[in-house]
């Protein structure tokens, strides 16, 4: 697999949607534990309600990365609910 190729459990994310990302970010004053910036580039979602038994169903992860060059420990991520992230329903 290359570097570009997305893994077929992580969910791109619309513009729209890293927009909204960014905006909850910023309500929480979020700030990157490494080097205390504020910038993120948002990621792909990936679902996390079946892969932990205390997660709720509706969970999601965040992929972020710091946006300063020279930060040491520039990737981390979000949790955030389906609902945040105006992702469609699930069907069965």
């Amino acid at each position: 697999m290359t570097t570009t190729e997305r893994r077929p459990e992580n969910i791109e994310l619309t513009q729209r949607q890293r927009d909204r990302v960014l905006a909850y970010l910023d309500r929480r004053r979020a700030r990157c534990r490494a080097c205390g910036a504020t910038d993120f580039r948002v990621g792909d979602a990936l679902y996390l309600g079946f892969l932990f038994l205390d997660e709720d169903l509706d969970a999601y992860m965040v992929a972020l990365t710091c946006a300063n060059p020279a930060c040491p420990v520039p990737h981390t991520g979000i949790r955030m609910r389906r609902d945040q992230l105006w992702l469609p329903p699930v069907t069965e």
